[in-house]
């Protein structure tokens, strides 16, 4: 620039102003180990998590959705698997601001020509790594939400009604084999209803060679 002329301090830095000044500086040098270390923390919180949940999930999830009707099940299976997927991906980040994100090739030149100096470079990593904890943090409190509202459904949610499969009987007899579902058995007879039939086939107790349970006639 035309004109212009660098000026000398009016002062020399205080002993505030240098102790600052080392203090920022080792400070920068070890951003980078303690947001590596902090990382280090949630990333095995977040394998412990996501290790209770799966498991927990596997265990008892047909039991849980068994009851419950197409659509809440469609429900449920995206808010567990929405809370999955954003705990993995928790954890992904958390073990990107850890182990540091896929190496590449620098040199001295390059460092100084983009950060100027090395300790500028390693404050940079440090904020990227910070910036990836940070995601990590947030996808937690989202995969909790998730999985909050998942176990919500399945305590509030109504049970599929007027869908049981009903269960048929087969009744081997003098009159040859019978098959439907039971309606009574009294006075010393056995009433099936049978698919397609009206009538109940009533079936002496005592004519009764065999029968079993079977899921379809």
């Amino acid at each position: 620039m035309t004109g212009y002329r660098p000026r000398r301090p009016t002062s020399a830095p205080s002993a505030f102003d240098l102790a600052e000044r080392d203090a920022f500086r080792a400070m920068s040098a070890e951003s980078l180990d303690a947001v590596r270390a902090g990382a280090e923390t949630w990333r095995n919180g977040l394998t412990a998590f996501i290790t209770l949940v799966t498991t927990g999930v596997v265990i008892k999830g047909r039991d849980t959705t068994s009851a419950l009707s197409d659509g809440w099940k469609t429900a449920l299976t995206l808010l567990i698997g929405g809370g999955l997927l954003a705990a993995l991906t928790g954890l992904w980040q958390a073990l990107a601001a850890q182990a540091g994100t896929r190496p590449r090739a620098t040199t001295l030149s390059a460092v100084h020509e983009r950060h100027g100096s090395i300790a500028a470079y390693k404050v940079a990593l440090a904020a990227a790594a910070a910036r990836r904890l940070r995601r990590a943090q947030y996808l937690v409190a989202l995969a909790l939400a998730l999985l909050l509202a998942g176990i919500v459904v399945t305590w509030w949610a109504p049970a599929e009604t007027g869908k049981e499969k009903p269960v048929y009987l087969k009744v081997t007899h003098p009159g040859g084999p019978s098959c439907g579902v039971l309606r009574s058995a009294d006075g010393g007879k056995l009433r099936l209803q049978s698919p397609g039939r009206h009538d109940p086939v009533v079936v002496p107790l005592s004519g009764i060679a065999n029968m079993s349970v079977v899921k379809s006639c």
